[in-house]
């Protein structure tokens, strides 16, 4: 099927914007590193704040003497626990402290006694940082009224334009992404694997076909027939991942138990990433897990339907992407434009639909080609 023509001009100026991002020097702000003490308001789920880590190592860079917190969701602590360009990560709960008024409080209160001169807001609206008593306050969209956000931009391009924004220079090696793992992590997974039949010398590939959304998920049957394939006429080894929340899925997928190791609800965020660490491809769509092996810069298949895939592809191998390219009237969805109507109503979404089985096991069997060729 051949791309709309919508699509090729949002990929060139997607492409357009990323390299002017990283190679060309910004005449908007001239940056004075005067900051010591900086606060980044990150994202609440796994996803948005595996792309916030895009500014760190810039960041960092650009002023290596001041501190670095980021303000995150307790989830956000297992992500980010161990990365060398941050100073302190504090944990905004809103289900427990940030749930009452004088949670709230006390919260601020505790922030504003930090001193921060900088706080660097990665959201597109946020009062807290207006609480603080920052000298300067740097973010997107409504934040920064200077800063402009060209339509279908990555997540991750967006977060990296407020530093360049400012006259913070980076290039494309700045962009560090990996969420750190330790032996412990390592020792740990192993231990998890070691009673599931996995054998450590066999290649394998990863699914993570799980979302919060349902509508962001590719056909459960497709998955089990795709492991089949790879097991029996491949000879890889398929794992299935996702989280305790995810559990009560994994009955669906009994049909090819035979064929698939199941590690849903069984490891941490930083064992996972440990796994990835060893996956030869992962194959997923747009959630927390499958973001996390684009973040391990681990060779991924990316599955886009409902949700835009130029804005959450697989950053460094943007081409790994398979993605609705029928327009239906009602995707991408979006705020105010039948905003996840089929999850509302559970109902099967006609833009993963379009989504082939075939599409799907040529495009595997393709990365699967040049990995194997480059080993």
């Amino acid at each position: 099927m051949k791309p709309k023509l919508p699509d090729i001009y949002a990929g060139i100026n997607d492409t357009i914007l990323k390299f002017s991002m990283l190679k060309m020097p910004s005449t908007m702000h001239l940056f004075e590193p005067q900051f010591k003490n900086i606060l980044i308001l990150g994202h609440q789920n796994i996803g948005d704040i595996l792309h916030n880590m895009a500014i760190l190592k810039p960041l960092h860079k650009a002023l290596p003497q001041a501190k670095i917190s980021i303000l995150t969701a307790p989830i956000g602590k297992a992500l980010l626990e161990g990365n060398p360009y941050l100073h302190e990560i504090l944990i905004f709960d809103k289900k427990g402290e940030w749930k009452t008024w004088q949670g709230k409080l006390k919260t601020l209160h505790r922030l504003r006694q930090k001193k921060f001169d900088l706080a660097i807001n990665l959201k597109s609206g946020s009062y807290v940082c207006y609480f603080l008593g920052v000298k300067k306050v740097w973010g997107i969209r409504k934040v920064d009224k200077t800063l402009t956000v060209k339509r279908n931009s990555h997540a991750i391009d967006i977060y990296l334009n407020v530093l360049r924004n400012k006259g913070i220079p980076f290039l494309e090696e700045d962009i560090d992404l990996k969420v750190q793992t330790t032996q412990k992590d390592d020792s740990d997974l192993f231990n998890i694997l070691k009673h599931t039949g996995f054998q450590a010398n066999k290649p394998f590939i990863v699914f993570a076909p799980f979302s919060a959304w349902h509508a962001k998920e590719w056909a459960y049957t497709s998955y089990g027939k795709l492991s089949e394939i790879l097991v029996h006429k491949h000879g890889f080894q398929v794992v299935l991942v996702g989280g305790k929340e995810d559990q009560q899925k994994v009955h669906q997928f009994e049909p090819y138990t035979n064929t698939m190791i199941n590690l849903v609800g069984k490891t941490s965020l930083k064992q996972l990433a440990a796994l990835y660490k060893k996956a030869m491809l992962v194959i997923g769509g747009d959630s927390g897990p499958f973001h996390l092996a684009t973040n391990m810069r681990r060779p991924v298949l990316g599955i886009f339907a409902p949700t835009s895939h130029l804005r959450a592809r697989p950053y460094f191998e943007p081409q790994n992407t398979i993605y609705c390219q029928k327009e239906l009237g009602c995707n991408p969805c979006i705020p105010g434009r039948h905003f996840m109507a089929c999850d509302v109503w559970n109902r099967t979404t006609p833009c993963m639909e379009t989504i082939s089985f075939d599409a799907v096991y040529e495009k595997t069997l393709a990365i699967l080609d040049v990995l194997i060729k480059n080993e």
